[in-house]
């Protein structure tokens, strides 16, 4: 790959990464809720780095953060059984570290999911008190639709409305103009129409109109500009300037993948998207449905990964174009650095731990 380098001062060189992390770390601290004192609190609890651990100790958690940077000071969290402050959900990104058995225990006492994220922005496990329990009904139902094309076609028809509806939304109002955007917005819009007037009969040609939008709606990012600040230290690939696809390179001679992103963009969407899919199979578990159990994503596992919640993925696709506007606003308004991401031996993208965190 060809390598571009600029002009900066050699101790801002030498301390980068820690600025950078120190910067998204402050980003992330910043954009946090504020809790009123009897109110429950909103936000996930995000966890990153190495040297992580869980413990109880007198009935209480015990959570030491993991460490990102030189000089860093991870932060402990303490909760006790019932506390208003204790997080809806806690999300572990890459990073390592142990957690104990009575730790687990409590989480699931406690009704505070533990999702893993690994570190190519894969969702990896979730750990719940919801376990695998669905509701028989809906249960027989997910398997029944499985072998029905009818019964897929109902139940997708409505997922791809809203699917289109909010990838429109997301064109207009969050990529520049540009002759694919227009040529999106056109196709995609009729797309719309056709399924809400004359919706087709047949599943295949409904995921047929679901894979051209998404080729039309991701060619239109290729307008996108992306700000980079120029580093001695951390240069960045020519490539990496503009946006071309969605896909891996890494795996592209192997069936292709969206997984082990060889571009940033694509490293920021997979750490959004698999924050999602671990919210679409908490959803699932609490309505009483299977998230393994895929109605359209039947398939069980993915060509590198572990066995995939199908039915979660189903229920996500909707949520897509929602969640790319959190990219989309950081390619807008942040200036870079290659201190944000890193590239590692085999092209693949990992994403600075605390922008990571930041992100989800």
């Amino acid at each position: 790959m060809a390598f571009e380098a600029g002009q900066e001062n050699e101790t801002i060189e030498a301390d980068e990464w820690s600025i950078r992390s120190k910067y998204w770390l402050a980003k992330n601290e910043a954009g946090l809720s504020k809790r009123k004192r009897r109110e429950r609190r909103k936000d996930p609890l995000i966890l990153v780095g190495y040297g992580l651990s869980m413990k109880v100790d007198n009935g209480r958690l015990i959570i030491q953060d993991g460490a990102t940077h030189f000089p860093s000071k991870p932060a402990q969290h303490v909760f006790f059984k019932g506390s208003l402050d204790l997080p809806p959900r806690i999300i572990v990104l890459d990073g390592a570290g142990s957690i104990t058995l009575d730790a687990l225990d409590w989480l699931t006492e406690q009704n505070v999911p533990l999702i893993r994220i690994r570190y190519n922005g894969e969702f990896f496990s979730l750990v719940t008190s919801g376990g695998q329990a669905a509701d028989p009904d809906k249960f027989a139902w997910q398997i029944r639709a499985r072998e029905d094309d009818a019964e897929k076609l109902t139940f997708y028809l409505p997922l791809m409305r809203d699917k289109l509806a909010n990838a429109l939304a997301t064109l207009d109002g969050y990529l520049p103009a540009s002759e694919a955007r227009d040529k999106a917005e056109e196709k995609i819009g009729s797309y719309l129409h056709r399924l809400q007037n004359d919706p087709p009969d047949k599943l295949k040609s409904l995921l047929g109109i679901e894979a051209q939008s998404a080729s039309l709606y991701f060619a239109a990012w290729r307008a996108l500009e992306i700000n980079w600040r120029e580093s001695k230290r951390h240069p960045i690939p020519v490539e990496w300037r503009s946006f071309y696809s969605r896909g891996s390179l890494a795996v592209l001679n192997k069936g292709g993948a969206n997984i082990f992103a060889t571009h940033p963009v694509n490293a920021m969407l997979n750490y959004v998207y698999a924050v999602l899919l671990g919210r679409m199979q908490l959803q699932a578990i609490t309505e009483g449905y299977d998230p393994m159990l895929g109605v359209v994503h039947t398939r069980r596992r993915s060509s590198y990964g572990p066995p995939r919640p199908g039915y979660a993925i189903d229920i996500m696709e909707p949520h897509r174009p929602v969640v790319d506007r959190i990219v989309l606003k950081l390619i807008n308004e942040e200036t870079f650095s290659g201190a944000d991401f890193d590239l590692q031996s085999d092209g693949v993208v990992r994403v600075n731990p605390e922008f990571a965190r930041s992100l989800a």
